[in-house]
């Protein structure tokens, strides 16, 4: 009787651990499809399934060796254009599955998939998007959602999983001299311009080529690779523009999207007002898939750019960091006189920065408002202290560059595409004005640590947008229908820190590398501005908080949004709202999580 009693007890416990683990399907399992299911969704998606293979596999011993095939993506690896015309291409890969090797390499045998996505529907029309997520859904297998791949966080992978890829889902970009606004006209959106539709997969350079020819501004990307719909939209977006123009999300005018149960949806501020107000800045990937978009277009502007270096002479640091200290404390004055811009730093570069320095700060700013002379007076204060040092214990250098408009600045001072390819980890914290001026011991401890070591060899970027002074504070006051963190409405400064590994980095410097980031240099980040967050798209795909640093006093109810229209949580990615009730197992499966 006792044996019964056990017995019974052990099989409910079983029981029960089954039914709330709910785990996603993985090949090695009974439930995974059938390659006759395969072959059947495939007819659904007339034929658009692909079963994916690693980008570098030609390079490797096996049926898909191939030289000339290898030479080419060689030549092309690093090319993040090149990279986004695979499925499973990515501009920062998590981990070497398949690092490129020279043709016929013995010494390197392993390659994989690893936690990429084991197929891909790559879509040409809204329909196979649809199919893809409601045969997801009915299969219980993983979901993931892929535009450009052009992601830090991994959040377009996931191992065993169905990917559906939007990038050649392209039904043009329409140009509309006035938008009908008069849904609209009532709302906090109203909006009396011109306007673009993107009807899928596009890229910014496309975008940009179209309002080039109607001499328009589109508050999009810096970088011209990255595409317009996906993570960048949906997660904020900045630019060149943004300062004048705002954020991309508060660009949006209206969306459709395709949800978790395969409906089409349109989303504006009159219709299906939650969901609007999540895809504009409430992170990618996990309320529906965007297809399309309207967003603002803006008359051109004449351009003021200005390129400021600066360098240390002497190779001390702590020196180089003062006068660096002074720099970001002039950023408030500086954002409020008009400039924007970006700008990078290092103390220990592994070849020269600035001219022959590897101490030293670069940077490009704009200027879309101010006559030459009054921009050029902002900036007085600042290059006096460091025109003190020039020659002595500072290399200054200092341009000033007039454009005609707004595609002749992005041609001449942006548009430059990263490589692709790089290993790292990254860490990013909105610095307010508090920050940056209220204790200059705390802003010069802060600096001190992401400067790193010389071994470290560090990266800081700086993101000056200058929210307060420009559209972004404005949009944060007039436009309660977008869902970024309440703390881009108040930041001067988006601080990135990072520090990267090549493919032949072993994994215990690799989590040495991370913690340092994460809890380190992102730790000191945090203690200069502890209540801000930071930006999404460019952070720490292991910051312990990112429910607050990501999304901020936002995320209840964004999380609210998701479980109304994605309750079976058929749209996953890491760090997304939402995805705290799941967690990856070693297998790589992703099963609920109990905690």
């Amino acid at each position: 009787m006792l044996y019964r009693k056990v017995a019974t007890v052990l099989f409910l416990s079983d029981l029960i651990q089954s039914t709330l683990e709910e785990c996603r399907c993985i090949p090695e399992q009974p439930c995974w499809p059938s390659a006759v299911e395969w072959e059947a969704f495939n007819r659904t998606v007339n034929g658009r399934l692909l079963a994916n293979i690693p980008v570098a596999i030609s390079c490797y011993k096996g049926p898909l060796q191939n030289a000339p095939e290898c030479a080419s993506i060689s030549k092309q690896y690093s090319n993040n254009s090149f990279q986004q015309t695979f499925p499973v291409g990515y501009s920062y890969p998590l981990q070497p599955d398949c690092p490129l090797i020279p043709f016929g390499e013995k010494t390197v045998s392993r390659c994989g998939l690893g936690a990429a996505p084991g197929y891909t529907v790559n879509a040409t029309e809204i329909e196979h998007v649809q199919s893809a997520v409601s045969w997801a859904k009915s299969a219980n297998i993983r979901f993931v959602v892929r535009d450009t791949g052009h992601d830090l966080l991994g959040r377009s992978m996931g191992y065993g999983s169905l990917q559906v890829w939007i990038r050649y889902l392209r039904q043009g970009i329409e140009y509309h001299s006035q938008f009908d606004y008069s849904a609209l006209e009532k709302s906090a959106t109203a909006w009396n311009g011109s306007a673009f539709t993107i009807r899928g997969g596009y890229t910014w350079s496309d975008v940009y080529a179209e309002a080039a020819k109607r001499d328009s501004i589109v508050a999009g990307g810096g970088t011209p690779s990255v595409g317009c719909l996906g993570g960048w939209m949906q997660g904020g977006g900045h630019g060149p523009a943004t300062h004048d123009f705002g954020l991309g999300a508060d660009n949006v005018l209206s969306a459709k999207v395709v949800l978790a149960n395969g409906t089409l949806v349109a989303a504006s501020p009159v219709e299906n007002k939650d969901l609007f107000f999540a895809i504009r800045g409430g992170g990618p990937g996990t309320y529906g898939v965007v297809v399309q978009t309207t967003v603002k277009a803006h008359p051109t502007r004449k351009v003021l750019a200005q390129t400021l270096a600066i360098a240390s002479l002497s190779g001390n640091t702590s020196s180089f960091l003062e006068s660096l200290a002074d720099f970001y404390q002039a950023l408030p004055g500086l954002a409020e006189s008009g400039w924007s811009g970006y700008g990078q730093w290092t103390t220990a570069a592994a070849v020269p920065f600035v001219a022959n320095f590897t101490t030293a700060y670069a940077h490009t700013f704009a200027n879309f408002k101010q006559t030459r002379g009054e921009a050029k007076r902002a900036f007085d204060l600042v290059i006096a202290k460091l025109a003190a040092k020039n020659g002595s214990d500072l290399f200054v250098s200092m341009s000033y560059t007039e454009t005609p408009d707004y595609a002749a600045f992005y041609s001449k001072f942006s548009g430059v595409e990263p490589p692709a390819g790089t290993y790292g980890a990254t860490s990013g914290r909105f610095l307010d004005e508090k920050a940056l001026l209220f204790n200059r011991s705390t802003l010069m401890e802060a600096l001190k640590t992401v400067a790193g070591t010389p071994k470290q060899q560090t990266t800081n970027i700086v993101e000056m947008f200058g929210a307060p002074y420009g559209h972004i504070g404005i949009d944060g006051q007039s436009h309660p229908t977008s869902g970024v963190n309440p703390a881009w409405r108040e930041m001067i400064v988006h601080h990135i820190v990072a520090r990267s590994w090549t493919q032949d980095t072993d994994s215990n410097t690799i989590e040495r590398i991370q913690k340092d980031i994460t809890y380190g240099k992102g730790g000191a980040l945090k203690k200069l501005a502890p209540k801000t967050g930071g930006y999404m798209n460019e952070n720490d795909r292991l910051d312990p908080d990112w429910r607050h640093d990501f999304y901020g006093s936002h995320y209840e109810k964004l999380l609210s949004i998701k479980r109304h229209y994605d309750p079976a949580d058929v749209l996953f990615c890491p760090t997304c709202v939402g995805s705290d009730r799941w967690e990856v197992k070693e297998s790589g499966q992703l099963c609920r999580a109990h905690y």
